[in-house]
């Protein structure tokens, strides 16, 4: 592979002293790459050391736990006193303890330094500011949807739907034909969340579920209840993968692998998990799931990295961050090394990536997006968001009572932040 060091220069000028005077680093690289993935960063590595050759970059990954863990073990090296000195972060409220602890560098210096500004897009790079500063520096714009069985869907003639009755006719016609309608996985919590999410975005609407999400509205009320039924019912009529509770994230889709399940609910990554499964990528696809109200949106995020403010190596992590968000490096690596790249002028090939391509097309779209529950709700009340879900899942808690009590807590959560 031909690389080009013309746009790389500046990371290599970084290391002030002459190479013979230093000693060598090594940049501790936090993130949540699985094995497949690793591997493709592997060239993005070496090419870096081989420009910085007195660094060395170390990746530490916590890879398939999603941020059920990997923010954990984050905060447990920062309190030890060993962070890593790039890590991987979503945004929202998964990123905001960072912040507010003071645990992540404030990287307003670096984006005047490397002209970052100009290299994403302003509403991109809002979601790594709060308060005026920025902490982070994009990484991925994320989009998530039923990914399916496009084969499958030829072989039973369903129709993408348009509406959810469309779509629940089709998990009726699926479940006919003995394949079940959709696969999730229950570990965790967040898998499971992103169909209950959405459940409660067809049931609540868009405008309501932002403010429930905001906290504005209870969620002792109607709409909630319908959207936990729906949930409810989708087991009930075994359109869901049953025995899922203790399902991994990643075993979830195993089931549509095998044919025996149609969709799984995915970001803009599956591409590449498909390729590194084995899977035939043409017999897969993605659809936005359909809505009734009128503002049809998908379930989206960001992605960023960010510094640790105790690293010992703020200037070479800021060195690493600037090499592997240039669209121009990024260019020159293997396509889906770099999938839904925030970078303003990342290229991609539709031959190789066509999933990719389709993503892009939705989320530089006019269409509307909302955040993921767990980006909204801190660890304490998202955690009692999935306990209720999981209870409703076992039948050990009725939707009734699962709007009441997720009320409870949240008035419980409001007066601790009071205090």
């Amino acid at each position: 592979m031909k690389i080009s060091i013309a746009p790389l220069a500046l990371a290599a000028a970084l290391c002030a002293a002459p190479a013979i005077a230093q000693e060598k680093i090594t940049l501790r690289f936090a993130n949540t790459f699985d094995a497949a993935f690793q591997e493709l960063w592997k060239p993005v590595i070496t090419q870096f050391e081989k420009l910085n050759p007195m660094i060395q970059v170390k990746i530490e990954s916590t890879a398939g736990s999603g941020a059920a863990i990997y923010p954990d073990v984050l905060r447990t090296s920062m309190v030890t006193g060993a962070p890593p000195d790039v890590f991987f972060m979503w945004g929202g409220t998964i990123a905001a303890p960072f912040m507010k602890s003071g645990q992540a560098r404030v990287l307003d210096d670096e984006y005047t330094k490397f002209g970052w500004d100009g290299r994403f897009a302003a509403p991109i790079k809002a979601r790594s500011t709060t308060a005026g500063k920025t902490y982070g520096v994009p990484y991925r714009a994320m989009g998530m949807a039923f990914w399916y069985r496009s084969d499958i869907a030829e072989k039973l003639k369903i129709k993408l739907p348009n509406t959810v009755a469309e779509l629940e006719q089709n998990c009726a016609t699926l479940k006919t034909a003995g394949i079940y309608c959709a696969s999730t996985g229950g570990k965790f919590g967040w898998h499971t969340g992103r169909l209950t999410e959405y459940f409660i975005e067809t049931t609540c609407g868009p405008d309501r579920h932002d403010k429930l999400n905001a906290l504005a509205e209870s969620w002792d009320q109607p709409c909630v209840v319908a959207g936990f039924q729906r949930l409810r019912t989708w087991i009930d009529k075994g359109w869901l993968v049953p025995d899922f509770l203790a399902v991994a994230p990643n075993d979830s889709r195993i089931p549509v692998y095998q044919g025996r399940a149609f969709m799984i609910f995915e970001g803009g990554w599956l591409e590449g998990a498909l390729k590194a499964s084995d899977q035939n990528v043409q017999n897969y696809s993605f659809f936005v799931p359909p809505n009734d109200s009128a503002n049809r949106r998908y379930s989206g995020f960001g992605e960023q990295w960010m510094i640790a403010t105790n690293t010992k190596h703020p200037s070479q992590a800021a060195a690493f961050i600037n090499f592997i968000t240039d669209p121009a490096v990024q260019s020159q690596f293997k396509p889906g090394t770099f999938p839904l790249s925030a970078s303003i002028g990342a290229k991609v090939d539709c031959a190789v990536t066509p999933m990719e391509c389709k993503w892009k097309e939705v989320i530089s779209s006019n269409m509307g997006s909302y955040l993921p529950t767990d980006q909204y709700f801190d660890k304490e009340l998202i955690g009692s968001f999935y306990e209720i879900q999981d209870g409703i899942v076992a039948g050990k808690v009725t939707p009734v009572a699962a709007a009441k009590l997720f009320q409870e807590r949240v008035v419980t959560w409001k007066s601790k932040q009071k205090s």
